[in-house]
């Protein structure tokens, strides 16, 4: 490979993601044991990204297919341990058939480096994967072990050659590891982009986030949210609670009943846990679980409170749900929380029914939790509940239509009774009932007072 086309691929790619002029290379004199593969199709250094200084390793597929030996490993190592070592972000930019087999035993050991060294990075600083083409073998691990995992959308992560997986059988390789899959069915991706453009807005963002927790505001603390009443969604409610754009997405495409990001709040960095009560009741499934489990992980990881905007029936109970990964991700879900000592801050816009109620808003896993005048807080369904308190009375009806209409009447009985956001309140297990207008002040108020809890 000449070092034109070199110029033209790796590095044009790097100066196209980083602030002009910004990268600095390290090691880039490191050869290849038959000495020429310059650099040793790794890429690696430090440059900036909004003023931002973060680590960043490439690997070349133009060099033996991006494939991984024991010199790129330790140029790769070098670079996240200097990341650490700084405080700053690192970026692992992937493109890589896999294995240099030739290198045997040195190679595995390689890979022990760069995974122990990724991982040791994971939870001390942000750590992001880029999947630009290919990414084969052990470096797929690293695309799980990271706060975020960006993705091209022609991009392929597997753990081995889709063509080797999909030998005798009758998968068609093609639909083995692609961006789309990986986006909506495993959660491994959390972002997909198109193009370099979109690459470095999303980095930017997220580091500018992570790393900048709390900027001046832009946007006024006291701004009245005037469109929102008590029939308002998820996606009407970010908006116009948080900061004036300011929220970015996590895994938009994995669960399609729960949204997951970050956002800011008065000029305060915070992650975002919103039941999507227009999705299947917004209910919790195991994709759901994971979903907060791993944007939860985060905010733990460096500090982010956590809101909840819970508008959520509880939890997806048919067979297809109970015979996959539901409990188990539940139990994680809940377990995270838990355990999360980060400032816990939530809001009951509409339904919060069982499970969804006790693991994102309850007093014992939350600091501070308010909720609409109209919001409706039961141990199960109000109907369900209905029917089994007031079974002598409804048998009482005589017709289809009057035990409906007695069912009606002894459920509305039953919410103002139980479920009222009020008479929650006053039992001591809501901080206040607002009105919807209110709700980024509340918000505000309650992440300001407890962010700096011990």
């Amino acid at each position: 490979m000449t070092e034109k086309t070199r110029e033209n691929s790796v590095y044009d790619f790097i100066r196209g993601v980083t602030d002009t002029d910004s990268f600095i290379e390290v090691d880039a004199l490191v050869v290849s044991e038959s000495g020429v593969c310059s650099g040793e199709g790794v890429v690696s250094g430090f440059a900036e990204i909004c003023g931002q200084k973060v680590g960043i390793f490439v690997t070349d597929p133009n060099v033996l297919k991006g494939s991984i030996g024991s010199r790129n490993a330790t140029k790769i190592v070098k670079c996240i341990n200097n990341a650490i070592k700084t405080g700053n972000p690192i970026i692992a930019v992937l493109d890589t058939s896999g294995a240099r087999f030739s290198e045997g035993i040195e190679v595995m050991e390689a890979y022990g480096k760069i995974l122990g060294a990724f991982s040791r990075a994971y939870g001390l600083i942000p750590t992001i994967c880029v999947v630009k083409g290919n990414n084969f073998g052990m470096l797929s691990y690293l695309t799980a072990c990271c706060d975020l995992c960006i993705a091209y959308d022609k991009a392929v992560i597997a753990t081995a050659s889709p063509l080797i997986l999909a030998a005798k059988t009758k998968y068609d390789a093609s639909f083995i590891g692609t961006a789309s899959i990986h986006a909506q069915q495993t959660g491994v991706i959390g972002k997909v982009v198109r193009s370099d453009a979109e690459l470095k807005e999303s980095l930017a963002r997220f580091i500018d986030l992570t790393i900048n927790k709390n900027k001046e505001p832009e946007d006024d603390p006291n701004r009245l949210c005037s469109s929102l009443n008590e029939n308002s969604k998820a996606e009407d409610i970010i908006p116009a609670v948080f900061d004036k754009d300011s929220f970015f997405e996590i895994r938009k495409d994995y669960s399609k009943e729960f949204i997951t990001g970050f956002a800011r709040l008065n000029g305060m960095t915070v992650g975002v846990i919103a039941a999507n009560g227009a999705v299947n009741e917004g209910k919790l499934s195991d994709t759901a679980a994971k979903e907060i489990s791993l944007l939860v992980r985060t905010c733990e990881n460096f500090g982010i409170p956590v809101v909840s905007l819970l508008d959520s029936e509880g939890v997806r109970k048919n067979i297809e749900c109970e015979n996959t990964d539901l409990i188990w991700e539940l139990s994680s879900m809940i377990y995270s929380l838990c355990h999360s000592k980060v400032c816990k801050v939530a809001l009951i816009s509409g339904n919060a029914i069982g499970l969804a109620y006790v693991a994102l808003a309850s007093k014992s896993v939350f600091d501070y939790t308010v909720a609409w005048k109209g919001a409706n807080i039961s141990m199960i369904d109000n109907d369900a509940a209905t029917t089994l308190i007031y079974a002598d009375e409804i048998a009482k009806g005589e017709t289809l239509t009057e035990k409906k209409e007695i069912t009606e009447k002894f459920s509305k009985k039953y919410t103002e009774e139980n479920c009222a956001a009020d008479v929650i309140a006053r039992a001591g297990y809501l901080d206040n009932v607002i009105d919807p207008t209110f709700t980024r002040q509340y918000l505000i108020a309650g992440v300001q007072m407890f962010s700096d809890k011990r």
